[in-house]
């Protein structure tokens, strides 16, 4: 499996399986989300709907095709 990173931040959009989040200092990060991570669609929807912080850990790189969310939680 590819080296990951672990970014946290706010989910500001969702379409389909990609997501996007915003950092407190403002950067952001396109991400596709893994069938096998620890949340769904669903999950996202609602996050992003309460404006909850969020910890993505991920491969590849943000913004490209090969950014994979492995998983996302809740914090």
């Amino acid at each position: 499996m590819a080296p990951t990173s672990t970014v946290q931040g706010r989910i500001i959009a969702v379409q389909e399986m990609r997501f996007r989040i915003l950092t407190a200092d403002g950067r952001g990060f396109l991400f596709t989300l893994s069938h096998r991570a620890h949340a769904d669609t669903s999950d996202l929807h609602r996050w992003h709907q309460h404006d909850n912080l969020v910890q993505v850990t991920y491969s590849g790189e943000p913004g490209l095709d090969s950014s994979v969310a492995r998983a996302v939680y809740l914090l």
